[in-house]
C-alpha cells in the first residue's frame, strides 16, 4: 500500500478491488465529472472503472488504473469496444472501436483537470 502526504491510502495494488474513499477522492478531484468524451455527468452519478481489468488483466487499484465513468459509459466501456488509457501525465484518453473510427484516434474529455494543475493545487 503506497500513502500520501497525510497517511491516506493512494495505491492498494492488488489487495482490494473495491476503490476506498480516499483513493476514489483522488480520482474525482483529477477527472472531476466522467471522464468520457463530451460527458458531464457529475462525480456522485460516477462509478470508478479500472482500465486493466481487476480480476482479467491483473490491474491494481491506484490512481493510474482507474478512470471515472458514468454508468452508461461504463457499460459503453465494457460492451462497445472503447479502450481506455491513462498515458504519463494523468489524462485519460478513450479509444474508439473501429467502427467508430478506423484509426481509432484517442479523445479527451475536455471538463477534466490537467495533470499539471492538479499537482500545483495540492503541493505543499
Amino acid at each position: 500500500i503506497v500513502f500520501g502526504p497525510d497517511s491516506v491510502p493512494l495505491d492498494v495494488g492488488r489487495a482490494l478491488r473495491l476503490v476506498p474513499t480516499p483513493i476514489r477522492k483522488a480520482v474525482v478531484a483529477r477527472d472531476r465529472c466522467c471522464a468520457f468524451p463530451g460527458c458531464d455527468r457529475p462525480a456522485s452519478w460516477c462509478e470508478v472503472h479500472h482500465v486493466a481489468h481487476w480480476t482479467r488483466d491483473h490491474g491494481e487499484t491506484k490512481i493510474d488504473n482507474l478512470v471515472l465513468l458514468c454508468r452508461h459509459h461504463h457499460r459503453t466501456v465494457h460492451h462497445h469496444g472503447w479502450d481506455v488509457r491513462i498515458p504519463t501525465g494523468g489524462v485519460p484518453e478513450f479509444l474508439p472501436p473501429a467502427w467508430i473510427d478506423p484509426h481509432r484516434t484517442p479523445r479527451r474529455n475536455p471538463h477534466r483537470r490537467r495533470h499539471a494543475d492538479l499537482l500545483a493545487e495540492f503541493a505543499p
